[in-house]
């Protein structure tokens, strides 16, 4: 059994159509693991999630994580604040894929009309998942004292201080939520090119977004093999 895991998508879904054509993956055997973001900045953020949720539908070795950016369209729903800071944040161009030619973001029209299949399965995102190959988180695990530990949803969603990036240790895990030109730049590293990012990797840590929510590239990781696979957007 192969695991093919899969940065931050951020709504770009033709780059995932062509990144999933290239990649060897049985998906009657091999497990497929999305890291979260599938949502916003990106112009399809609708269709991924239509789509990944009828790949999971079909194929019961899909599995899906939740990102930030997926948490904050389910905090918008519950106020109007959240909204605003949602949208602010890359979820208009969520918006305007369920309301189309909307000229502002109508917080009242927004959580009256989102789609129930879309809120159910968001709100039954995980918040990591494990397997013999790797730990697979949207943002990074935090040290408790005697481990590195997915200790709450705050770290499995936003956690990526120096510490996590420099001294983690223990068995593989794949993140995304940090761009890797970003962590580059904390190791005073030469950072690439947006359509040229790559992955990083330091001992056991794989942080795979490589830059789509910023036009850069979606990036996937076949394990065992520690195999990469990337598709401009």
């Amino acid at each position: 059994m192969k695991t093919f895991a899969i940065g931050d998508v951020h709504g770009n879904f033709s780059a995932l159509q062509k990144l999933l054509e290239r990649l060897p993956i049985n998906l009657q055997t091999d497990e497929l693991v999305f890291l979260g973001d599938l949502i916003d900045r990106g112009p399809n953020s609708k269709l991924v999630l239509d789509f990944v949720i009828e790949l999971q539908n079909r194929f019961g070795k899909v599995y899906i994580l939740k990102g930030n950016h997926e948490q904050l369209l389910l905090d918008s729903l519950i106020a109007q604040n959240s909204f605003d800071y949602w949208i602010a944040k890359g979820g208009w161009q969520t918006y305007l894929d369920y309301f189309p030619q909307s000229e502002k973001a109508d917080w009242e029209k927004f959580k009256e009309n989102f789609p129930t299949l879309h809120l159910e399965r968001l709100q039954q995102l995980l918040l990591f998942y494990r397997n013999k190959h790797a730990l697979f988180v949207h943002a990074g695990a935090r040290f408790t004292g005697q481990a590195w530990e997915i200790d709450s949803m705050e770290t499995a969603l936003y956690y990526r201080d120096f510490d996590f990036w420099n001294g983690y240790f223990g068995q593989t895990i794949v993140v995304g939520h940090t761009p890797t030109n970003k962590i580059r730049k904390l190791f005073a590293e030469p950072t690439e090119p947006e359509k040229e990012m790559t992955a990083w990797k330091r001992g056991s840590l794989i942080a795979i977004d490589c830059g789509a929510g910023q036009q850069g590239r979606l990036c996937a990781l076949e394990l065992p093999a520690t195999k990469f696979y990337y598709q401009n957007v």
